[in-house]
């Protein structure tokens, strides 16, 4: 049952506060604590959290405020579970975050654990991110206490790693199979063919460290054997077929393999009256050994298969059922571990990496008190980075003003950048992706335009003919030779050659980076540009103090500790600026 907290707002008659001397009270008065019960504690709506409980009449709920206060301090100060426990019950500072003069009050580590579930669970439902929700509120009370400016902004993102091993191609099957037959009772899994109950036994996962180079691609075809047959054994039975293990199993298969269709024949024969055999009496399907299909001219690729029977080859063997992708067939989208499904492969500057993506943003105006952070988005580490920053185009400018963003190349996306446009949002780059011009050609920003309309060449003459065509973003027009002919810029213009004129045509997006390459060399932008040089620091203070590592498996766990961090450092933020301010007001007096 759902109940409001409202017992931080009774002041206690006797309480260990009431008996500290000035010296210490005033202390606790600019100390961390205090400015977290009231600029996070006091400030969460607990009432949005209500949907999570039952509405009947039961034991009341541990105080919605206390818990995700609990578990921005977690992150705050770097706590376990066990350790938050121990704090809530023994730390004066955590105490009196949450309002509390007094102990006495019990909590045991598994609230937490059931308060995350209850926070993902509704997310997955619905849709709905209650604790980004209690993020925006907190933005915009600390926005408008501290009356920060946050028209101009910086954004930076950073890889999180996930908190898994990253497993082999050979390794990665045999755990999903492993973790299937796990799951088995040790009665089917006795009654399994022979070879299959060797994968059950957990000292055989590490292959590749294992094997020799030679047996690596034996091996991997006798686990890929072993893989289709358990699917095909076990598909049609609900009690395994349901099992979470079933599913990265066939998932793992569908990603790392490819069927060939089916033969007629598959050297299998069912009585009718065997419908009630145990699953695993069956006997293995007996395939061929597998060979991996390649896209050359000697072996066809799995593109290429059809949906005729297979056919015996010469040697009178028939071709086989299943062949393993290439590499670079795989999606980096796919398992790279069944403990973290959502985390996904990336590859940048040669270096390997598994896990996700995390999104910042922060005010970076000098003149304000403290950097505010303004929004926090995480996503696999295959996401691009404009895809991120669209989530928060349409709330941005709204909620915080934000009218000057600065961003690395990372962030080039046309659809997202003529969203900002809209949105009021102009981009700032300190760099720009794809090569850039040769330097002995005249860019085409040195030309004067009017939008797409062209109203002096570098030379300073007018086109006699222009078109843009607003469907395909096409911009081409055409010059006189008169001017052309003698002019000096003749060999190193943009202008083509013809019959009877000189011509132009290239797409309107060519011409805008054109304009943001010129906008670099401006001197009054590289000094503005400057401002995003802290956005390391940000990724620095958030995620990489306590280790690039995550201590979560999942999208949405991943995400609600990074809100977490993320109102942590802005409190953070915001206390060391209260007491700075407390000291020299004391020193004023």
């Amino acid at each position: 049952m759902f109940r409001e907290n409202y017992e931080h707002q009774q002041e206690k008659l006797f309480s260990p506060v009431k008996d500290l001397p000035t010296g210490p009270k005033k202390k606790l008065r600019n100390h961390w604590s205090t400015h977290f019960y009231e600029h996070v504690f006091t400030q969460i709506d607990e009432r949005t959290f209500g949907r999570l409980y039952h509405g009947g009449y039961s034991r009341p709920n541990k105080p919605v405020n206390e818990l995700v206060s609990l578990e921005i301090i977690k992150h705050l100060l770097g706590l376990s579970d066990k350790q938050l426990e121990h704090a809530y019950l023994f730390d004066f500072r955590v105490r009196n975050a949450l309002g509390k003069e007094t102990l006495g009050d019990n909590i045991c580590a598994k609230t937490f654990t059931n308060f995350r579930r209850r926070l993902m669970e509704y997310e997955e439902e619905t849709g709905r991110d209650l604790l980004h929700e209690v993020f925006q509120d907190h933005r915009s009370y600390i926005q408008d206490e501290f009356e920060i400016d946050a028209s101009t902004q910086r954004m930076d993102s950073t890889f999180i790693e996930a908190n898994v091993k990253q497993l082999s191609r050979i390794d990665l099957i045999a755990k999903v199979v492993h973790n299937f037959l796990d799951d088995l009772p040790d009665e089917i899994v006795q009654e399994l063919p022979a070879g299959l109950d060797e994968f059950a036994d957990t000292e055989n996962l590490e292959l590749s460290y294992e094997l020799d180079p030679g047996e690596v691609g034996s091996t991997m075809e006798t686990l890929i054997e072993h893989a289709v047959w358990l699917i095909d054994a076990f598909e049609a039975e609900e009690n395994y077929a349901e099992l979470e293990s079933f599913a990265h199993l066939q998932q793992v298969l569908d990603e790392q393999c490819y069927r060939i269709p089916d033969l007629e024949d598959d050297h299998r024969e069912h009585d009718e009256d065997e419908d009630d055999d145990h699953p695993g009496d069956s006997p293995s399907p007996g395939w061929e050994p597998l060979r991996t299909f390649t896209s050359s001219e000697d072996e066809p690729s799995h593109e290429q298969a059809t949906d005729e029977p297979a056919q015996p080859d010469e040697d009178g063997s028939e071709h086989d059922r299943v062949g393993l992708k290439e590499p670079d067939e795989i999606s980096s989208g796919s398992i790279q571990n069944p403990h973290d499904v959502d985390a996904t492969h990336r590859r940048k500057g040669g270096e390997s990496y598994c896990g996700y993506k995390a999104n910042v943003a922060e005010t970076c105006d000098a003149e304000n008190p403290f950097r505010l952070i303004t929004t926090i988005r995480v996503d696999t580490n295959n996401t691009a980075d404009g895809d991120l920053l669209a989530e928060d185009v349409p709330e941005l400018p709204e909620e915080t003003g934000l009218t000057d963003l600065l961003v690395d190349g990372g962030y080039m996306h046309k659809e997202v950048e003529a969203c900002c446009g809209v949105h009021g949002i102009t981009q700032h780059f300190t760099g720009l992706t794809g090569q850039p011009p040769p330097a002995e050609k005249l860019s085409l920003a040195e030309a004067e335009w009017d939008e797409h309309r062209m109203v002096a060449c570098p030379a300073g003459h007018e086109p006699f003919e222009q078109r843009y065509m607003p469907e395909s973003g096409r911009i081409s027009g055409r010059m006189g030779k008169e001017f052309c002919e003698g002019c000096p810029h003749k060999e190193t213009c943009f202008v083509k050659e013809k019959e009877e004129f000189y011509s132009y045509g290239f797409y309107e997006r060519k011409l805008a980076l054109a304009h943001r390459r010129k906008r670099l060399d401006d001197p009054a932008e590289k000094e503005f540009l400057n401002l995003r040089a802290g956005a390391e620091s940000l990724v620095n203070e958030v995620y990489h103090q306590d280790g690039e590592k995550t201590r979560f498996t999942g999208t949405i766990k991943v995400k609600n500790a990074s809100i977490a961090k993320a109102i942590g450092t802005n409190l953070k933020r915001a206390s060391r600026f209260l007491e700075s301010e407390a000291k020299q007001e004391h020193s004023a007096g």
